[in-house]
């Protein structure tokens, strides 16, 4: 009989298990539940569950992923993510483990992928560190902000990489040095495919009141102009050349426009949120509407932000 990728996937990490003196180094379980670790609080569980301890164990368990044929993709904090209700077809790889406090010296920070980009800039802050100050509300991990190079306004979080230890997905561990192909808007062409496990940022010195009282005025603007009470997945849309998504949905008339429990927000167009028990199924067909109705009223096509796992 022909096993299910499920039991693919299991037997693979069975191998990885016997190849380290801990198993439990691979943070392997089964059916997690995935709602409770997306910001928007939709989605089935994992069947299949992986949050590493440290790259030696991360490498190898993708190695034995990727031999096996089995299917897998990387979860930071899940702030830019949909998950069908049924949960995703495919293994799930976390760095949540790997958040340990990031090592800082002469200018430079080495951060784990698991660390919260709002932690992260607040421990910048009390070191005098300036450069991710407009990053203190971006809800994501270090690794999600990497290879969705978050940003907000003309700020995005790869200006400050110098470097990156990856894995690939074949399970070797790789050093990418950033350069001008590295990043993109809300994309790392540079990184491809591959798991983000640490990053080396480079910052600058600054005065730690200074620093703060950026992060208070970046805080501010968020709290009067986002939905920052709900739970949503941050902008669902890219915006277009030349324009805001949240502007050519507003003046479509949409905000409020509700499916089932998800709705467009009354504080920022570009920001759905969920009422409490809305579906994944509520959502993708919110976006649908939504991108449709500004399709006829300015001929512009929405491209979404937030990434959908099936």
């Amino acid at each position: 009989m022909t096993r299910t990728w499920v039991e693919e996937a299991e037997a693979a990490l069975e191998s990885a298990a016997a190849g380290l003196s801990d198993r439990a180094r691979l943070g392997w379980e089964r059916d997690v539940p995935l709602a409770a670790r997306t910001y928007i609080g939709v989605g089935g569980p994992a069947r299949v569950y992986l949050a590493p301890r440290d790259v030696e164990a991360l490498a190898l368990a993708l190695g034995r992923l990727h031999a096996a044929g089995v299917r897998f993709d990387y979860l930071g904090a899940g702030s830019n993510l949909l998950v069908a209700d049924e949960g995703p077809s495919f293994a799930v790889v976390s760095c949540e483990r790997m958040a340990g406090e990031p090592i800082l010296a002469d200018g430079v920070a080495r951060v784990g992928a698991g660390l919260g980009v709002p932690r992260l800039a607040q421990r910048l802050q009390k070191a005098g560190l300036s450069g991710l100050e407009f990053a203190e509300g971006i809800p994501g991990s270090v690794g999600g902000a990497v290879r969705m190079n978050a940003g907000w306004h003309e700020k995005a979080f790869g200006d400050c990489v110098a470097s990156l230890t990856t894995v690939t997905r074949d399970g070797h561990v790789e050093t990418i040095t950033a350069g001008p192909g590295t990043f993109a808007y809300r994309t790392s062409p540079g990184v491809g495919d591959r798991c983000v496990a640490e990053a080396t940022l480079r910052l600058l010195p600054e005065d730690p009141a200074r620093i703060a009282g950026s992060m208070r005025h970046f805080r501010d603007h968020r709290v009067h102009t986002q939905p920052t009470g709900e739970r949503n997945a941050g902008c669902m849309f890219k915006n277009p050349t030349g324009d805001h998504a949240g502007r050519l949905i507003d003046a479509s008339g949409l905000k409020g426009t509700a499916v089932g429990q998800a709705q467009v927000s009354e504080v920022h167009a570009n920001f759905f949120i969920n009422r409490g028990g809305a579906t994944c199924r509520d959502v993708r067909a919110l976006m649908d509407q939504v991108r449709e109705s500004v399709r006829r009223r300015s001929g512009v096509s929405l491209d979404p932000e937030v990434v959908l796992w099936t």
